[in-house]
């Protein structure tokens, strides 16, 4: 339900945080990320649900002096699958309940958010870092849509990804670093997006894997007038305990430190990380 007409220069900005973008899952041994291609036949699944809440926004300048309410709660299955030796399906649907209020504005909505299906290449011949390239497409739902849509405006949106991994020591501990860039093609008029995405990750005990990741948006300006550009910066710490050598507890909190025309929100998740 919506009550009232979005404003000033949040009109065409009701913008929702962006959902947990896990590089991937880390056996106790070999390290499997983002750029890894997961095994012909196999694949793993990380199931999450996640709070987000803010009172704050960024303005046009980046000021966090906007006066705002905002909450979502999600339920999500992140799946990838091996479907042969270099090629990776990817798929990442979800369940959402938002709600923003700006001033007298409400907008909320309850279901389906826009659901993720990908599928990345990784490209053979190099010796100390694993390369790859991802394709995808995010099929709108009745909820969540993206930076500065109102909830459920239809629209598909496309993204090419360049996705680079490397396995390092961090000192006497086995881990990796996994970078990635992204232009999105947005839809319905608003602004495409450049996206900055980084995971470094460690084994910090025996069990216990730690992961530190951030997220960079830059939105490029629309050519329909109205339309803000969005920027955003984020980052998430994780924690997870693996149970068994294929199973495990996660635990992440997470916070929007910089934007413009954004959400400045903080998050916490619970996920359950499991390969099959």
């Amino acid at each position: 339900m919506r009550v009232g007409q979005p404003q000033l220069w949040f009109r065409h900005s009701l913008c929702l945080v962006f959902a947990i973008g896990i590089a991937g899952l880390v056996d106790l041994r070999p390290v499997v990320a983002g750029a890894w291609p997961m095994e012909a036949g196999q694949g793993q699944t990380i199931t999450t649900m996640t709070w987000q809440g803010s009172t704050r926004g960024f303005d046009p300048n980046g000021k966090a002096n906007v006066d705002l309410s905002f909450q979502k709660y999600e339920n999500a299955i992140f799946l990838e699958y091996g479907l042969t030796q270099n090629w990776t399906l990817v798929a990442r649907p979800a369940l959402q309940n938002v709600r923003l209020r700006v001033g007298d504005v409400v907008d909320e909505a309850n279901g389906f958010g826009a659901t993720e299906l990908s599928v990345r290449r990784a490209l053979p011949g190099w010796k100390q870092w694993v390369l790859a390239t991802q394709a995808g497409a995010f099929i709108p739902g009745g909820v969540e849509n993206g930076f500065d849509k109102p909830l459920g405006q239809n629209g598909l949106d496309w993204e090419v990804r360049v996705l680079a991994g490397r396995s390092l020591n961090l000192a006497g501990h086995n881990g990796f670093v996994d970078i990635q860039a992204a232009f999105r093609e947005r839809s319905r008029g608003s602004g495409n997006e450049i996206r900055f995405d980084t995971t470094l990750g460690a084994m910090a005990f025996q069990d216990i894997q730690v992961l530190f990741q951030s997220y960079f948006v830059v939105g490029m300006p629309s050519s329909r007038p109205g339309i803000r550009t969005v920027d955003s910066f984020k980052t998430q710490l994780s924690g997870v305990w693996f149970l068994k050598k294929n199973q495990g507890l996660q635990v992440s909190v997470s916070r929007t430190l910089a934007g413009r025309n954004a959400v400045r929100d903080t998050g916490m998740t619970l996920g359950f990380w499991r390969r099959f």
